[in-house]
């Protein structure tokens, strides 16, 4: 990875990136010299690491479906330094087992060491397509796996907000399977509307999965790939302001301020159009599926016309899943670096070498 893109990847705050060692230095700083502050890892090093997606080298994943995306820990020689050189490694990579291991030997584990924990950790990382807050906090309580609360990154309106969002989409989803629709059953739907969210209990979803010929085998990892997608739905439609303003300034504001020569500016104009459509094509990537999504849920739930989109869309859904979660990496990556870039302000025009340097960076993380 370019050195550039890697410092901006290490530093981010965007969906592609899990930095336990900021976290735990700034719980130990918040708590005080001395103070026993709660680690995520036993093994003390994985707490001073960087773990970020990135695209497979290969094009694969070491998984079965075709998600090419990696998940990487970066490890700082220097914890006090990130950005002054490091070792990484993949978390797909065969040798990270002993790499985990020769990181207990040389830096110690807790009192408490629990490798089998760390494990279920690193293992959430690794398979979900996103290092977001919010699906990072739904795995864990997923495989019921206790993690300190400071590595949660999200707050409770968010995590409200999402809730919201998911239980008026699931209501109808829960209604549809009801043949008993007296009030004493309606008052009861509030309570299966939690248990599918907090995903100790689909069994009220059942009767729409077997309309819909999906095996009951695959329920619960249909209904949560379902919930990702819904969870990226509603980060589509909250990131869509962001993206248009970028894309706004693309096109209108992305020449340089600075005097160039005729062949530089058409340099520079062949790399911003080569952005143009990489960002295009992410995008359209996420609204094809959302609108896939919607419409195949408004026939079926809200104008009652039919299931067969609906059933092929939870087919395809641990797919769509997937693919959102790493569109959502380059996009959420994108629109950090853009506005470091211009200071977010919608309309700044940049100098031709500043230019050059955001047109590959955002091609890296675009491709």
């Amino acid at each position: 990875m370019d050195k550039k893109l890697l410092k901006l990847t290490l530093t981010s705050g965007s969906s592609k990136v899990f930095n336990a060692l900021e976290i735990t230095r700034h719980a130990a700083a918040a708590a005080g010299e001395g103070a026993d502050v709660p680690k995520l890892f036993s093994v003390r090093a994985l707490n001073y690491g960087v773990f970020f997606k990135e695209p497979a080298l290969d094009g694969k994943s070491a998984r079965s479906d075709k998600l090419a995306i990696d998940t990487m820990l970066y490890f700082p020689y220097n914890a006090e330094r990130l950005l002054d050189g490091g070792a990484s490694v993949s978390l797909n990579d065969s040798r990270f087992e002993a790499v985990v291991r020769e990181f207990a030997e040389t830096f110690g584990t807790s009192g408490h060491s629990n490798a089998a924990n760390d494990r279920n950790i690193l293992k959430v990382l690794k398979e979900s397509p996103s290092l977001d807050p919010f699906l990072l906090k739904t795995n864990f309580r997923r495989h019921g796996i206790e993690v300190p609360g400071q590595y949660l990154r999200i707050t409770d309106d968010e995590w409200n907000a999402i809730r919201d969002h998911v239980r008026t989409k699931v209501q109808p989803m829960i209604e549809f399977g009801l043949t008993d629709k007296s009030a004493t059953t309606m008052r009861k739907v509030d309570d299966f509307i939690e248990r599918i969210w907090d995903g100790s209990d689909i069994s009220s979803l059942f009767p729409l999965l077997a309309a819909l010929s999906i095996p009951l085998s695959d329920g619960n990892e249909v209904i949560f790939a379902w919930k990702g997608v819904t969870f990226f739905e509603f980060q589509y439609l909250r990131r869509y302001e962001a993206i248009k303003q970028m894309a706004t300034w693309l096109k209108e504001y992305s020449a340089p301020v600075d005097f160039v020569p005729q062949a530089l500016r058409l340099q520079i104009e062949g790399r911003g159009d080569t952005v143009k459509a990489l960002l295009r094509d992410c995008w359209r990537k996420v609204a094809t599926i959302v609108n896939t999504y919607q419409a195949s849920y408004s026939k079926l739930f809200l104008k009652k016309q039919g299931a067969g989109e609906f059933q092929q869309f939870l087919r395809d859904c641990r797919q769509h899943y997937l693919d959102m979660g790493a569109a959502f990496n380059k996009l959420d990556h994108s629109i950090e670096i853009f506005n470091s870039f211009t200071n977010q302000s919608p309309q700044k025009r940049l100098r031709s070498d500043e230019l050059e340097e955001l047109f590959d960076i955002l091609a890296n993380v675009l491709r």
